[in-house]
């Protein structure tokens, strides 16, 4: 074996290497799945309100509609999406194209907010985020909270005496 065979061989293998690299690449920012929250709430402090009735799309999946109050899911994959709000009361149409960053699992997606071009009207989801909003809004109005009814007790337990 003389020395230009091993050189092409780890030529060849070299470049191997960065073609599966580059497949990885490839895959990771196509194929990664994510979930869109599509939100039509008002905001907490009434800089903007939700939109009475709409129908919104995102990518070329089916429509749905929204009233206020109203939050539902899509699943997207790859990281550039495209979503289409056609409000009932006036007939308009919007048409918006965003990113997903690549290791965000869910974002939220504020309606009301990308209509009054409220900017960022796309965020990261946290649980913790909303679990905080939600105890700082309190229940809606005609329903009781879990923490208004005041913390748990614990029951008391008779002690027995050992049976021998």
């Amino acid at each position: 074996m003389n020395g230009t065979t091993k050189t092409r061989r780890l030529a060849i293998r070299g470049g191997l290497l960065v073609i599966y690299v580059l497949l990885m690449v490839l895959m990771i920012m196509t194929g990664r799945r994510h979930t869109i929250l599509i939100d039509n709430k008002d905001a907490a402090d009434g800089s903007y309100s939700a939109i009475n009735g709409m129908e919104v799309a995102i990518d070329r999946q089916e429509s749905s509609e929204y009233y206020p109050g109203d939050r539902d899911k899509a699943m997207v994959q790859g990281q550039t999406h495209k979503i289409k709000v056609t409000i009932f009361d006036d007939n308009k149409t919007i048409e918006k194209e965003f990113k997903v960053p690549l290791w965000s699992d869910v974002m939220i997606i504020s309606v009301p907010k990308l209509v009054a071009g409220i900017e960022p009207w796309i965020e990261p989801f946290t649980m913790a985020e909303q679990i905080q909003e939600a105890q700082e809004s309190g229940p809606p109005a005609g329903e009781t909270s879990f923490q208004s009814i005041g913390p748990a007790q614990p029951m008391e337990v008779e002690q027995a005496p050992p049976t021998p």
